[in-house]
């Protein structure tokens, strides 16, 4: 299946299954990394949440006091986020991504892991350059190799960490501040997870 495929398939499960996922999702316990994330983040400091599923670290981070932009690819998790955050959540693909140093802090949790791995330097590239100087990103992903299409028909990238050193080396104006994994409860399981905390160089550091 072509990778335009794989990503028309998964946004249509999204769009099929919002509120199953929803409902999934919306408990999940991250809150170790949003609020390390929000270290770097300057009190009122605006966040774009790239993938924001059912909009709960996007309220997270509003109720303390955060701008939030929050986008998703799937129109219907989009309107069940909305809802919840009690604002517009734009349609809008990582691909899409077009800004200039509009935000302290870009929060990517376990949503790049849909982005075919042939795309994902020019969406860092998107990201980076929506990004203020200093500002801060975090991302997660699946562990493993490769790329897959899971049970579901969601298309997944997998990293380790060396892919995502490599992945980052071409990227100097991003700074590795830490690279690590860990398990957590997800779906009755555990899952392992790649979890990267990067910065941007101020505008005296290049």
């Amino acid at each position: 299946m072509s990778q335009t495929n794989n990503k028309k398939q998964t946004i249509d499960f999204y769009n099929a299954n919002a509120e199953q996922y929803v409902a999934e999702t919306s408990n999940l316990d991250v809150s170790d990394h949003r609020n390390r994330f929000l270290n770097f983040i300057p009190n009122g400091g605006h966040i774009l949440d790239l993938g924001c599923g059912s909009g709960r670290d996007s309220r997270f981070f509003i109720d303390r006091g955060y701008s939030v932009t929050a986008v998703d690819a799937s129109e219907e998790i989009a309107k069940l986020a909305s809802e919840f955050i009690g604002k517009t959540v734009d349609v809008l693909a990582f691909q899409e991504l077009d800004c200039f140093e509009a935000f302290d802090g870009i929060w990517a949790c376990a949503s790049l892991l849909h982005c075919p791995k042939s795309e994902m330097d020019s969406v860092i590239r998107r990201m980076t350059k929506a990004l203020k100087p200093s500002g801060i990103v975090y991302m997660s992903f699946k562990y493993g190799l490769g790329e897959r299409v899971d049970e579901r028909g969601r298309f997944f990238n997998d990293y380790t960490e060396a892919d995502l050193s490599e992945l980052l080396v071409s990227h100097s104006d991003l700074e590795i501040i830490d690279l690590f994994t860990e398990s957590k409860p997800l779906r009755g399981g555990f899952q392992t997870w790649l979890n990267l905390y990067a910065k941007k160089q101020a505008d005296n550091d290049a």
